[in-house]
C-alpha cells in the first residue's frame, strides 16, 4: 500500500492521545519504535512496543466509525511514521462484500475488548509487583545490605567488556530463588529510558562472592514519583554458574 504522507517525531512526543477523536487514519512504522499505553485507575499502562513495519490507529479505519482512540501511542526515541493514502484505501474496502466488511467490523470491536482487558492485567502488576513467591520473604535483608547494581543500556560486547552508552546505578531489593532475575530501586527512572521491554546489562557484587554481570529486561515497573521506581528484572541470559551463586547468598541468608 503506497504512503501518501511521512511525518517525524523527536523522543517523548505523544503521536496519538486516548479519548481523542480518530482520523479514521491508518500508520505505518517505517523507522523507531512507539509506546502504546492506556490509562488505568493505577497510571498509564504499557500494552505493547511498536517497531519497524507495525501498524496502528487501524481500529477506528475497520469499524468504518469516528469516536475515542482507546489507547495512546508514545514515541520512543525518534521516530518517523508513514501516513497511507486514504482513499485507495477506502476505494478497496468498498470493494470487499458486505459479509467481509462486517468480519472486519467485528474483528475491530473485538480488538477494542482484548485492549481493554490487556489494560485492568497490566494494571494489577503494577498493583503487585512481585519476582516470585517464596517460603521465606528475604528483600529486607537484601535490602538492607545495599548492594549497588550498575546497568548499562545500549550494550555492546566488544573485546571481552560490555559497553554503553548510559550507565545507570540502583540499590538491590530482591533476587528470585531461582536465578533467574531481582528487583532494583533506581533514581534515575525515566519512562523514555526504562520502558517494560528495555534491555540492559546488570552488574553487582554480593558480599563475599565475585561480581556477577547479566543480561536482563524490565518485566515491570512502578514509578514512585520523580526519577524514582522500582523495577523487576528478568535475566535473559542464565547459567548453572549464576544460578548456583545466587542460591548459595539466598540460602547464606536463611538463618539472619
Amino acid at each position: 500500500m503506497k504512503v501518501g504522507r511521512t511525518v517525524e517525531y523527536e523522543d517523548g512526543d505523544q503521536i496519538l492521545a486516548e479519548g481523542s477523536e480518530s482520523d479514521c487514519n491508518i500508520y505505518v512504522l517505517l523507522d523507531g519504535q512507539v509506546k502504546v499505553t492506556k490509562g488505568t485507575e493505577k497510571g498509564q499502562a504499557t500494552l505493547a512496543l511498536l517497531e519497524e513495519g507495525d501498524v496502528l490507529g487501524e481500529g477506528s479505519f475497520l469499524a468504518q466509525r469516528v469516536g475515542a482512540r482507546s489507547a495512546s501511542a508514545v514515541a520512543q526515541g525518534k521516530v518517523k511514521l508513514g501516513i497511507l493514502d486514504h482513499e485507495k484505501l477506502a476505494a478497496e474496502y468498498k470493494n470487499l462484500s458486505p459479509i467481509f466488511q462486517k468480519m472486519l467490523k467485528d474483528l475491530s470491536e473485538r480488538f477494542s475488548k482484548t485492549t481493554l482487558l490487556a489494560s485492568r492485567l497490566a494494571s494489577r502488576r503494577m498493583d503487585k509487583p512481585s519476582l516470585e513467591r517464596r517460603e521465606i520473604k528475604r528483600s529486607s535483608v537484601v535490602q538492607a545490605l545495599r548492594v549497588r547494581v550498575d546497568y548499562l543500556s545500549d550494550t555492546n560486547f566488544i573485546s571481552g567488556t560490555y559497553s554503553g552508552t548510559e550507565t545507570y546505578r540502583g540499590v538491590l531489593l530482591d533476587l528470585a530463588s531461582s536465578g533467574l532475575g531481582l528487583e532494583l530501586f533506581s533514581s534515575n527512572y525515566s519512562e523514555a529510558t526504562h520502558s517494560l521491554g528495555a534491555k540492559f546489562i546488570f552488574q553487582f557484587t554480593l558480599p563475599d562472592k565475585p561480581m556477577i554481570r547479566v543480561q536482563g529486561h524490565l518485566v515491570w515497573v512502578r514509578a514512585l514519583g520523580g526519577n524514582k521506581a522500582r523495577m523487576g528484572v528478568k535475566f535473559t541470559e542464565t547459567n548453572p554458574y549464576l544460578n548456583k551463586v545466587i542460591q548459595e547468598f539466598l540460602q547464606s541468608l536463611s538463618g539472619t
